[in-house]
């Protein structure tokens, strides 16, 4: 029953990464508010906390920590618990590594459901603007027609992006895939997954920073997954929502610590 469950939440993940909405509430999920257990989950498990209709959702146990108890009758929000599992290494049999096997699930409840003593309220910071981070990270940027005639490119390995439009979230894709490939080198080419997480990471910031956020597309992660089995696509969404978190993460860390907010790239227009 658990896993059947978690199989039907990994596919209602699967089936918002397809709607126009879905971009602005992963926007909601990253002003995270200090106090809130769920800032510290995983980008998964704090959409499946906003699909449930609240911002703050916990434990029965977490809810009596802060004063407040659980109204009898109220239906829990379930989120995610990663499976876990020692295998041994292919190459190596007398090294063990830990891998993801699936999920189980687990009982929150909504701040709605519960009464006591009221949270404190805390206001979200003001976000910056995000282009001078390509300075901060060393990165050339350029206006010019690219050399296949897409968007915009970035080369990671020599910090240069060519840019061929204005339009903000071309730029925001670009430097996801930058902060990206810290994480996790990138691939050569057009790689879906990597591509799903720049689109899906630039959408995000788009909408935070108040812009259309329209261009984003199912068909990255659809490319990818070719399989009708619900835990691989489901798992497949939760491996990108990662990679996104990491890299937004990094990206406002980086935009908060900054000195000067708006300082001038120098870039060369042509």
């Amino acid at each position: 029953m658990n896993t059947q469950k978690a199989t039907a939440l990994l596919q209602e993940i699967t089936q918002k990464f397809s709607e126009k909405t879905f971009p602005e509430t992963c926007a909601k999920a990253f002003i995270n508010v200090p106090g809130i257990p769920s800032s510290s989950w995983s980008l998964g498990n704090q959409l499946l906390m906003l699909f449930g209709g609240t911002a703050d959702a916990r434990g029965y146990n977490q809810w009596i920590k802060a004063h407040r108890y659980v109204k009898k009758g109220s239906k829990a929000i379930y989120i995610l618990v990663p499976m876990i599992r020692k295998i041994k290494d292919k190459n190596d049999e007398d090294t063990e590594k830990t891998a993801t096997i699936g999920f189980k699930t687990m009982p929150v409840f909504a701040y709605e459901d519960t009464d006591g003593i009221p949270l404190e309220e805390f206001e979200p910071k003001v976000l910056p603007p995000l282009f001078h981070l390509a300075e901060k990270n060393g990165i050339d940027v350029k206006w010019e027609n690219t050399s296949r005639g897409e968007y915009a490119s970035i080369n990671v390995r020599d910090a240069r992006m060519t840019l061929s439009t204005e339009s903000p979230d071309t730029f925001l894709h670009e430097l996801v895939h930058w902060y990206d490939n810290k994480n996790q080198k990138l691939k050569p080419g057009q790689d879906p997954e990597q591509e799903t997480v720049a689109q899906l990471g630039a959408c995000v910031l788009a909408k935070m920073y108040g812009y259309d956020a329209e261009t984003y597309t199912w068909r990255y992660i659809a490319t990818y997954v070719n399989s009708d089995s619900p835990q691989k696509v489901g798992q497949m969404c939760f491996k990108v929502l990662g990679r996104v978190q990491r890299a937004i993460t990094a990206i406002l860390a980086d935009a908060e610590t900054a000195l000067n907010p708006n300082p001038s790239i120098g870039v060369e227009l042509q």
